[in-house]
């Protein structure tokens, strides 16, 4: 594995135990980080998360939380990792994650049109 996929390995794990032991999600959702993109340079890491089981607007209310409470999550893994400089963490949401559960379904819904009945 590349370096920088170990990083953005190791800052997923991370963030992943701090914003479970720090943030607080609306009843029956799950927060869920899907991936993180470090740039080249390791100065900033592009954070993207999906909020399943969430209601209409919780996506976006989620990231708002996150966006304000990025400086002590930016502490408390600054304080976790042992490298430096850690990089700049920025949450996004991930399209590409409602895509595929788009497809999914779609998919799913295909396959029970075409189940042959039984008589």
């Amino acid at each position: 594995m590349k370096r920088l996929e170990q990083l953005n390995e190791l800052i997923k794990e991370e963030l992943s135990k701090i914003i479970l032991r720090d943030f607080d999600m609306p009843e029956g959702s799950l927060l869920t980080i899907t991936h993180v993109d470090t740039t080249d340079n390791k100065i900033s890491a592009r954070v993207f998360i999906t909020v399943l089981e969430a209601t209409a607007g919780d996506e976006e209310r989620t990231l708002e939380e996150l966006s304000r409470k990025t400086y002590g999550i930016q502490k408390s893994l600054n304080r976790a990792l042992r490298i430096r400089p850690v990089p700049k963490i920025m949450f996004a949401i991930d399209k590409e994650e409602k895509r595929r559960e788009r497809i999914e379904a779609l998919l799913a819904d295909i396959s029970v049109e075409n189940k042959p009945s039984k008589k």
